[in-house]
């Protein structure tokens, strides 16, 4: 049982094709002085020594990483519960000898998330030492962790999975990991469960809004093509303070510092449009303004503004289009992927700002997009700060004030609007170590705020002054973060001139009808392959029969890889389809049937199923389209109009 230089070589090598740091740093690492044996079948078993064990067990015996009788029998047992035709993600809490992984890692088929927790980077790199995992080690569904992880840096690991957890997950904990580190895994396995969460209220986001999306993104086409985007602000205050300025309660707290004219100068502010109100109230009317909510009520932030001289909203192409129809000053635009490629040659050129999940985010966004250092937090509260949801003020007090009386006050609907949703409200410490409630969403939010400030290269700063705590901020006052860094007056910004480009506008609506020519031609596809696959079912082992309408089949399919731009943008709407999709894909992947016709009548069935997802997409899709080009040809395009 000697250790092998070759097997851990390869064990390495496989590692590092996904995550080379891990590899290098168990290269760097003092293994773990394990006892190794051999079980009654010859399968390799080792021992934490006695000396080494730092259990609670006074008697201080070796503690066994696996089985010493069936090392095998016992990594069988622990991964009954997992069935991968279910569940598209699989968390191991701990990894012992790792037989109980390489069961599930050598079978993953592509979009199956295996997540495996090991505390102990000796024991890892005494394991990887002796035994070959090299098969599993660089598929690209395995992510290994080893040791402490933050939410923000493990949100950023497995993001690229969202989507398939919410079609399953199970979580197995190893018998020697929980006995020797209960608390690393006990807090691991929290943490996902607020992953899971996360992904779960994301895809439900996109189920449910994919329409109304696309709706506001192609209401939006003309000043999309037409219009200022975002180019100009790359670096335009580079290494001058941001504020940027949240809803939460707390906000109420400091903001009034911003109304002395000398600080206000010296710092770029930028607002939520929740907020824009609160502050010209008081005076203060910030750099920038941004928006990204799909929801026509957004047009009530802007009610009854005088023209703004000095703010500029920078909106995202997916906001409802009463917002940039209403606001009241300069506008900008944010690059958008989908309409890119909606416009193909047409698309203008726009840096990439990465998209909010709400406008606190895109402020955050914005705010590095102009180069600002540091980027200072208020009004981020992300709970209920002193039982309430807003800053007072904010324009949805405004939204409420027909139902107000002596019996029903703004803290009244506040507080109905926290307890609406109690079975998502969950109780922590603020920053002052008091009790507050947050709720999921809430937590959500703070998740990806986490996962951005652990990869920002910038300071940040929370002046938020209440709320919850965020990983990878500097905490302090807002005054004490204006003292120290806003020294020297913020250059002018750039501003557009808010004339649309004609011709662009021009080239996107005859961009937009050739789409249109395509998805209709994908519509057609869909019909007449529907019939065909009808009757490959039926007469299935008619092999002479079968091979001829396959022949048709195919001949469809080829056409439909040549309009691959337009299937893509069609899934892009058809959110629900591609999700039905993707989990019959892996009940068949994982099906235990070696019946070849059994399975194909699967295949075809849920390939019948995902046609009819994909024909009523293809209607909608054209109904969105061609509203979009009425209001291309018929309407004024100085400005987009209301969603009629």
């Amino acid at each position: 049982m000697i250790a092998s230089p070759d097997i851990l070589a390869h064990n390495l090598q496989a590692l590092a094709q996904r995550d080379p740091a891990l590899a290098q740093r168990l290269l760097d690492t003092t293994p773990a002085e394990l006892e190794w044996s051999l079980a009654r079948d010859g399968t390799a078993t080792a021992a934490l020594p006695a000396d080494a064990s730092d259990t609670a067990d006074t008697q201080k015996r070796p503690l066994l990483l696996t089985s010493r009788y069936d090392p095998m029998a016992e990594a069988r047992k622990l991964i009954e519960p997992v069935d991968l035709g279910k569940h598209a993600g699989v968390v191991m809490l701990g990894m012992g000898l790792g037989y109980h992984v390489a069961a599930i890692g050598r079978d993953l088929v592509d979009g199956t998330l295996l997540l495996v927790f090991e505390p102990d980077i000796a024991v890892l790199r005494a394991v990887l030492e002796h035994i070959d995992h090299s098969a599993w080690l660089g598929n690209p569904g395995v992510v290994l962790i080893c040791g402490d992880v933050d939410r923000g840096s493990l949100l950023g690991r497995i993001e690229r999975f969202a989507g398939v957890l919410t079609q399953g997950a199970v979580l197995i904990t190893h018998p020697f990991t929980r006995q020797r580190h209960a608390t690393a895994i006990q807090a691991f396995g929290q943490l996902v469960t607020e992953l899971l969460a996360y992904c779960r209220m994301n895809m439900a986001t996109a189920l449910v809004n994919s329409a109304r999306t696309m709706e506001n993104l192609t209401a939006n086409l003309a000043f999309y093509a037409g219009g200022a985007g975002t180019d100009e602000l790359i670096d335009a205050t580079k290494g001058y303070p941001a504020v940027c300025v949240g809803a939460g309660p707390s906000l109420a707290k400091n903001i009034d510092l911003l109304r002395d004219p000398r600080l206000r100068a010296k710092v770029v502010v930028i607002a939520a449009q929740t907020t824009l109100k609160p502050l010209l109230d008081r005076g203060i009317e910030p750099d920038f303004v941004t928006a990204l909510d799909y929801h026509e009520i957004s047009q009530r932030f802007y009610e009854g503004l005088a023209s703004l001289q000095r703010a500029t909203l920078v909106a995202e192409p997916k906001v409802n289009p009463a917002v940039l129809a209403n606001f009241p000053g300069s506008k900008r635009i944010t690059r958008d992927s989908f309409l890119n490629r909606l416009l193909g040659p047409a698309a203008p050129d726009i840096k990439r700002i990465k998209p909010g999940t709400t406008v606190a985010h895109l402020s955050f966004y914005l705010a590095q997009h102009l180069g600002c250092d540091p980027i200072i937090l208020v009004g981020q509260d992300l709970a209920f700060s002193e039982g309430l949801y807003y800053c007072p003020g904010t324009a949805i007090h405004d939204v409420w004030a027909p139902e107000l009386g002596a019996f029903n006050t703004v803290e009244m609907m506040e507080w109905q609007r926290i307890v609406r949703h109690r079975g998502h409200l969950s109780a922590h410490r603020d920053i002052h170590d008091q009790p507050v409630y947050s709720d999921e969403q809430m937590l959500t939010y703070l998740k990806q705020f986490e996962r951005d400030f652990a990869e920002a290269k910038q300071t940040v700063i929370d002046a938020t002054q209440g709320g919850l705590a965020k990983l990878h901020t500097q905490q302090m006052t807002l005054a004490e973060a204006l003292a120290t860094h806003a020294t020297r007056n913020v250059p002018a910004l750039p501003k557009p001139t808010g004339l649309l480009r004609h011709g662009d506008v021009a080239k996107a609506a005859q961009q937009l009808r050739h789409r249109v020519s395509e998805i209709q031609e994908l519509a057609r596809l869909t019909r007449d392959t529907a019939p065909l696959l009808r009757q490959i079912l039926e007469h299935q082992r008619d092999a002479a029969r079968v091979e001829k309408l396959f022949a048709r089949v195919l001949k469809n399919q080829k056409r439909v890889e040549e309009l691959d731009e337009a299937f893509g943008l069609l899934n892009e709407l058809n959110t629900l389809g591609t999700f039905k999709r993707h989990r019959a894909d892996r009940a068949i992947a994982y099906a235990a049937d070696d019946d070849a016709f059994a399975r194909q009548r699967k295949q075809l069935e849920r390939d019948l199923e995902n046609l009819k997802w994909l024909e009523e997409s293809c209607q909608e899709f054209l109904a969105i389209c061609h509203a979009a080009l009425r209001r291309l040809d018929h309407k004024p395009v100085e400005t987009p109009c209301p969603v009629s």
